[in-house]
C-alpha cells in the first residue's frame, strides 16, 4: 500500500509543475541589471572616497604631530630666551657700579668745576 501511494504521488508530482518559476519581463530584468551596475559603480566610487578620506585623516594626524612638536620647540625657545634675558639683566646689575650712576656724575661734575675754579683762581667779573 505504501509503495502504491509513493508511486501515485511521484506520478502526480512529475505531471504538476512547481510554482517557484516566475516570468519576469525582459525590460524589468534589464532595468534591474542596470540598477545593479549603477550600484556597483557607486560602491566603487564610495570605496575610493573612503580610502581618500582615510589618507587625509592620516595626513592630518601627521600634521598635528608636527604642529605639536613645533609648539614644544617654540616653548623651549621662549624658555631659553627668558633665561638669557635674565642672565643679561644679572650681568647689567653686576656691572652697574656706583660711579656709573647719573646722580654721582652730576655731583662729581659740580665738585670738579668748583675745584677747577679754585685751582685756576678764576674770579668772576664784578
Amino acid at each position: 500500500m505504501k509503495q502504491l501511494l509513493v508511486a501515485l504521488f511521484l506520478g502526480v508530482s512529475s505531471i504538476i509543475y512547481s510554482q517557484d518559476t516566475l516570468q519576469i519581463p525582459a525590460i524589468e530584468l534589464e532595468e534591474f541589471f542596470l540598477a545593479l551596475d549603477t550600484l556597483r559603480t557607486q560602491d566603487s566610487i564610495k570605496t575610493q572616497l573612503i580610502k581618500d578620506f582615510e589618507f587625509q585623516i592620516a595626513l592630518h594626524e601627521r600634521i598635528e604631530q608636527q604642529d605639536s612638536l613645533i609648539i614644544l620647540y617654540k616653548n623651549q625657545e621662549i624658555e631659553l630666551l627668558n633665561k638669557q634675558i635674565q642672565l643679561h639683566l644679572n650681568y647689567i646689575d653686576r656691572s652697574d657700579k656706583w660711579y656709573k650712576k647719573p646722580g654721582i656724575g652730576v655731583v662729581g661734575g659740580f665738585i670738579g668745576t668748583l675745584i677747577l675754579i679754585h685751582t685756576i683762581d678764576y674770579t668772576l667779573p664784578n
